[in-house]
């Protein structure tokens, strides 16, 4: 906003024509999928070429349906897409254990573990393996909280695979028919035509 060029109002235009053609496009929350929370996180490593900062995408779900989900630049520069990936899974694991508490404090609901999936072997491997040590020690202490949440139970990290990881979307610019699949994949859909259906 401070120095707008071109290339701002070209992307500005683009968003108002993608709000203008999914105006009947939302959310629908069901009881399915039961009280558990499961979340996706995914970065983008080395995309920011001017600064070098990853982006970290993160969304959760409770049950089945989508309830908070984010999108931001990763504070500092990492030195490999695997840890990249492994600060954006602490990133998630903080917002998993905020969920955890404000759903717990609102309604009751415990639940032992949260679910994290990643798409990113070797950042699940420096998780869950204190031998990667000597590869990781120049990461920022802060993004090792990680490994102390999975050892005490908080947080259980799994693999999920590319075409399956959710938060892909929230950065990423898609080919149509990969975003679309990606967009209903997240939980949002077309309820005009679902009010059709009923």
């Amino acid at each position: 906003m401070q120095d707008p060029k071109d290339h701002h109002l070209k992307a500005i235009k683009q968003v108002i024509r993608y709000i203008k053609g999914t105006k009947e496009h939302g959310i629908i929350y069901k009881k399915e999928g039961g009280c558990r929370i499961t979340g996706y996180n995914d970065s983008s490593y080395g995309i920011n070429t001017d600064q070098g900062k990853g982006t970290t995408r993160i969304v959760f779900y409770f049950g089945e349906s989508p309830i908070t989900w984010c999108t931001q630049k990763q504070p500092t520069v990492a030195l490999s897409s695997c840890e990249s990936e492994f600060m954006a899974a602490t990133g998630a694991t903080c917002q998993a254990l905020w969920l955890k508490r404000l759903l717990s404090e609102i309604t009751g609901w415990e639940d032992e573990r949260i679910t994290l999936k990643v798409d990113n072997i070797s950042a699940i491997a420096l998780v869950r393996n204190l031998i990667f040590h000597g590869r990781s020690k120049h990461i920022d202490i802060r993004y090792h909280f990680i490994r102390e949440c999975v050892e005490n139970g908080h947080i259980n990290v799994e693999h999920v695979s590319g075409e399956l990881q959710r938060a892909d979307i929230l950065t990423k610019a898609l080919p149509r028919l990969k975003f679309v699949t990606m967009r209903q994949m997240l939980g949002v859909q077309d309820l005009g035509r679902s009010n059709d259906q009923d």
